[in-house]
């Protein structure tokens, strides 16, 4: 035998011995070996790195939860949860803790600037101080301000909608739904909308962000297989196509355009500059700063309250005594459609119910927002964690959760009314996080949600044609797929509209 193969099989030989070692060590030594999960999940990464990339991992981590319980040990050192408890342990305010960090693994909705981050990867400090700038732009007078940029867009939206029940047209209400939230978040964050329900399709940068949020996981997959910024990790990210790279670039490029061009007007059209341009200086917010968070905004605020109307449309449409109940109480509320406010809206119990329920079972966020166990460890939902150990609450597991809600897999917007299910764990939805990360723009979200809802069933019953059938509500959502945090890939609702019955 020559030294080459001798060489060659000492090599081999040592490999063996290292991956013998490496899984042994995960599967009973490493701190995380007392947690339950499936063993091939305690060895690699590769099943969570499957189900991430084919938009499963929120649903197939909740089937884990089913199986294994409220803690599920879902990767070599990663810790899914479900319960109430975690929640709080997780993501809350921990008084005399020290707080819990963003995930070296997590990756942002948005590519960053060199030395800039958005407001959900700011580290504490900046976080807070971006806040503070920001929180003005969705504060309760704002929100009083912006809510006839708002009601214009809805306006639009229900004339086309109007228009197409006219010539009896059927057509995908998921799109439209986009259509009226990328154009309010464009306006709201850009002051100039994407033109999507002027053009009845979508804008070439709408679809840029769908890709952008795909990139984004792709970026996730290879920190999962290897440490942020390692070597390993550099050279998996090269092998990405560059044009898969060079989409998500051009989002935050496309972004900062429209920032910059936004900051040279003179104007008092209340959007989000508007109000941020009156706190700059009190927080020393620089224009890229500004940039990036737009950029966040068009992600997080457009595809969001989309997601809820989408799944929620078609919850009522698969329970059409729901539908009939809550479009009653809308039409019976409001002899005139100039009273379709959001203060009045805030004031209908069922419209309410069925929006908390909606939010409840087709949560927007459905996956978990990682979080790295601080210096010391931790406890969460009453058991001690490694400091460094990833965790998080899988959203959709916790508002699916039958400890948490009776019939949770069943759409019943009496629950939050009635007091049958008074002994449903409320606390265990939190589709807007919580604690001091928790969603800045959740009262915004609330508001469109109301209006676009409010509007739609007001002037319109809704016909459903096809598609409904897709959503698969009473299975585990096969024709659903989420990617990151913020985007689900949803299937068609394809419906028709007729004028309201008076």
């Amino acid at each position: 035998m020559g030294l080459g193969a001798v060489i060659a099989l000492g090599s081999l030989f040592s490999g063996f011995i290292y991956l013998v070692g490496l899984i042994t060590y995960r599967l009973y030594f490493h701190p995380l070996a007392k947690f339950p999960g499936p063993k091939a999940n305690a060895i690699s990464p590769i099943p969570g790195i499957r189900s991430l990339l084919r938009g499963r991992l929120p649903l197939d981590n909740k089937l884990l939860h089913d199986k294994y319980g409220s803690v599920v040990r879902v990767s070599p050192n990663e810790l899914s949860y479900n319960s109430t408890q975690a929640w709080e342990d997780i993501y809350g305010h921990r008084q005399g803790l020290q707080n819990m960090h963003k995930d070296p693994i997590h990756v942002g909705s948005v590519d960053p600037i060199p030395g800039v981050t958005t407001l959900t990867m700011a580290d504490d400090a900046n976080h807070a101080r971006q806040r503070r700038a920001l929180a003005y732009s969705f504060s309760q007078k704002a929100l009083e301000g912006q809510e006839p940029i708002v009601r214009g867009y809805v306006d639009t939206f229900v004339r086309k909608l109007g228009d197409m029940g006219k010539r009896d047209e059927e057509f995908n209400m998921v799109n439209w739904l986009n259509f009226t939230t990328f154009d309010i978040i464009g306006d709201l964050a850009f002051g100039e909308p994407f033109g999507c329900l002027a053009q009845g399709a979508f804008h070439e940068w709408v679809a840029l962000i769908y890709e952008t949020v795909k990139a984004g996981a792709i970026e996730q997959a290879t920190r999962r297989f290897a440490t942020a910024g390692s070597p390993v990790q550099n050279f998996l990210l090269s092998l990405v196509p560059k044009d898969i790279r060079y989409r998500r670039r051009q989002h935050l490029l496309q972004s900062k355009e429209k920032v910059l061009r936004r900051l040279e007007k003179q104007t008092d059209h209340k959007d989000f500059i508007w109000y941020i341009l009156k706190q700059r200086e009190k927080h020393d917010l620089v224009d890229d700063e500004i940039v990036v968070n737009g950029a966040l905004f068009i992600v997080a605020g457009s595809e969001t309250t989309a997601n809820l109307l989408s799944g929620l449309l078609a919850r009522l449409i698969w329970n059409p005594d729901k539908m009939e109940k809550l479009t009653a109480e809308i039409r019976s509320s409001f002899p005139s459609e100039d009273e379709v406010t959001n203060e009045n809206l805030m004031k209908l119990t069922y419209l309410n119910a069925c929006i908390e329920e909606g939010l409840r079972i087709h949560p927007p966020v459905p996956t978990g927002l990682l979080r790295t166990v601080p210096k010391g460890g931790s406890y969460i939902d009453g058991e001690f964690v490694a400091e460094g150990v990833s965790v998080a609450v899988n959203s959709w597991a916790a508002s699916h959760n039958p400890i948490n809600f009776r019939d949770c897999d069943r759409f019943v917007p009496e629950r939050w009314i009635s007091d049958e299910y008074s002994t449903d764990i409320k606390k265990g939805m939190q589709p807007f996080s919580l604690g001091p990360r928790g969603c800045i723009g959740r009262h915004l979200s609330y508001m469109e949600m109301r209006l676009i809802l409010g509007r739609l069933l007001w002037n319109y019953d809704i016909v459903s044609t096809d598609g409904a059938e897709e959503w698969n509500p009473d299975g585990e959502m096969k024709n659903m797929r989420a990617f990151m945090n913020t985007a689900w890939e949803k299937p068609n609702l394809n419906v028709k509209v007729k004028p309201a019955k008076r």
